[in-house]
């Protein structure tokens, strides 16, 4: 760990102290039963993930107005009451994600909290959330590291990032892949899926030839490129947020470097990606996804997955990435919960939550509790991931894993011929 990093985790542990011990006081009542139900959501609108964070903020409006217009409300006991969402931003800090939520909490008196884009937002802010017990839904957070703190009041209905890589490796080992290189950045999700990588790409065959790590907020890769590129990987795979996808394929693009296959998290599955550097720059580029318009996911709220993703071009203009749909499915869970328990409650809505095991647009829910061997509480652990390749029109083609892939892996193209 790096004398930063040590430092910012230091100042964040201070400040959530020092905000716990003032957020003391007796806050205001968190509920009117004639009123809405109010939830608060730290979200990233500025920053390094403020392109996540947005995705993030349309799925909690798009499943809010849902809610309000569509079925006029959440069911509680006999009546229904409409939900209201308190946004604040975040800045992609996680002190300031600290200060908003205990602000949440202590002068909003709110106990359901929507969290941020980002593994490392969510783990400040369930230094809040936990002690005060607080349910904090993760969005966006699909850390391992999230869960294995042994929290009882955060929930995710996201596959965990050490599962990230999964389905492409298998079906690349299968074609023959013998060497894989990793650029990755310092955030803790993206160092559980380089540890996972490794793990599995060692019980397939697949050696690795380099490992780069690089600050999150990096702006010049070119020494850490160079390295994996001398090392001449069959694969290179890419761990961080969307800039740090778009900055890796320009570097590689001024280097013209261009592995066979190019393994991506986050950014191919942001629409943004692909018009900032445009379909032929993009194109073969690889990347694990949470969630695609088609699958065949569906639920009485929002129909099907491809319903979802009409729905949300109508409202936004755009396809969706898999955030806004994640969003959306955290938002849900929270939904059946209260309406399970009858009660906003939430010692009895957090019992509900661990006892839901549905079917959604998003996929199957069913989060781990106390007792579960993978450790994970509050995980939604046996939920499967998927692989998208960014075909020539620069739209995602589903191609992992082999029983839910509509086209083949295609090898990337040169530099020199796009």
């Amino acid at each position: 760990m790096s004398a930063r990093t040590r430092a910012r985790r230091a100042a964040v542990l201070l400040v959530t102290l020092a905000l716990v011990l003032s957020g003391c006081a007796q806050p205001p009542a968190a509920d009117d039963p004639n009123g809405p139900i109010r939830i608060g959501a730290a979200v990233s609108d500025t920053g390094k993930y403020s392109i996540e964070g947005a995705a993030v903020k349309h799925g909690y409006e798009l499943w809010r107005d849902m809610v309000n217009n569509e079925l006029g409300g959440i069911k509680v006991g006999d009546r229904k009451r409409p939900v209201e969402i308190v946004f604040y931003d975040d800045q992609s800090d996680p002190e300031q994600a600290v200060r908003l939520i205990q602000r949440l909490i202590s002068e909003d008196g709110i106990d359901f909290i929507f969290g941020s884009y980002s593994s490392g937002l969510t783990l400040a802010a369930s230094a809040v959330t936990e002690p005060n017990k607080k349910i904090l839904f993760a969005g966006g957070a699909a850390a391992d590291t999230v869960f294995s703190q042994g929290s009882d009041y955060v929930f995710s209905p996201l596959t965990n990032t050490s599962r990230y890589t999964e389905s492409a490796l298998r079906e690349l080992a299968r074609r023959g892949v013998k060497t894989i290189g990793i650029l990755h950045t310092d955030e803790a999700p993206m160092v559980d899926v380089q540890r996972a990588t490794e793990k599995l790409a060692g019980e397939l065959g697949i050696r690795v030839v380099g490992t780069q790590r690089v600050p999150s907020d990096a702006n010049d890769i070119r020494g850490a490129i160079g390295q994996l590129q001398r090392a001449n990987p069959d694969v290179l795979l890419e761990a961080g947020h969307t800039l740090m996808g778009v900055l890796t394929t320009q570097t590689m693009r001024s280097l013209d470097w261009m592995p066979p296959y190019v393994l991506m998290v986050q950014a191919p599955t942001e629409q943004n990606f692909v018009e900032q550097l445009g379909a032929q720059t993009t194109r073969g580029i690889m990347a694990p996804t949470q969630w695609h318009s088609s699958a065949k996911f569906a639920d009485e709220y929002f129909g099907t997955a491809a319903d979802y993703e009409a729905r949300y071009v109508a409202r936004y203009g755009e396809k969706p990435s898999y955030m806004p749909p994640s969003g959306s499915a955290v938002a849900l869970s929270l939904q059946l919960a209260i309406e399970k328990a009858g009660s906003v409650e939430v010692e009895a809505v957090r019992e509900a939550l661990l006892e839901l095991d549905v079917d959604t647009f998003y996929g199957p829910i069913d989060y781990a509790g106390p007792d579960d061997p993978s450790g994970l509480k509050g995980a939604n652990v046996s939920r499967p991931m998927l692989t998208v390749q960014l075909d020539e029109k620069g739209e995602q083609v589903v191609v992992a894993p082999a029983e839910n892939a509509s086209a083949e892996i295609r090898p990337s193209t040169p530099w020199s011929q796009r």
